[in-house]
């Protein structure tokens, strides 16, 4: 019986370890984390609908930035599988396509910068500018959901 119990607890840990994630899989993760994690919750403060608390928002513009460059970075050439929006634009353009992410990355700095000074109109002007540089990106880049 504990062969078998070892047997199967082995097994339960080797499936996952030998099922790796596809790129287009980690790249959704990443901009999901984003997302949830700082720039929506900074958007709720922005747009009046959460109260505005200057270290929360601050601690999660500094976590944006931790984040943000993550999703870009499982990218490979012709990483194009499974269930992707990723247009082959994205390998085709590279030069554009790294354009567009050095715009957006110096953009979500400056929301983090901007932050740490407090003021709520400079933050919704640097917020707005990073939320049009994500629509840019996806503008080229981001096909419909299959």
């Amino acid at each position: 019986m504990n062969k078998t119990l070892t047997a199967l607890l082995l097994a339960a840990i080797a499936i996952p370890a030998a099922h790796a994630d596809t790129p287009a899989e980690i790249r959704s993760q990443a901009f999901k984390k984003m997302l949830l994690q700082s720039f929506e919750p900074m958007g709720m403060a922005v747009r009046e609908r959460a109260p505005y608390d200057k270290a929360k928002f601050e601690q999660q513009a500094e976590a944006m930035k931790t984040l943000a460059a993550e999703p870009f970075k499982h990218f490979p050439a012709n990483s194009i599988t499974g269930k992707s929006r990723a247009k082959p634009e994205i390998w085709s353009q590279p030069a554009k396509f790294q354009a567009d992410r050095d715009v957006f990355l110096k953009s979500v700095d400056n929301l983090a910068a901007v932050a740490k000074a407090g003021d709520l109109a400079a933050i919704k002007k640097a917020y707005g500018q990073v939320a049009q540089n994500c629509k840019t990106c996806h503008d080229s880049f981001r096909g419909p959901e299959k």
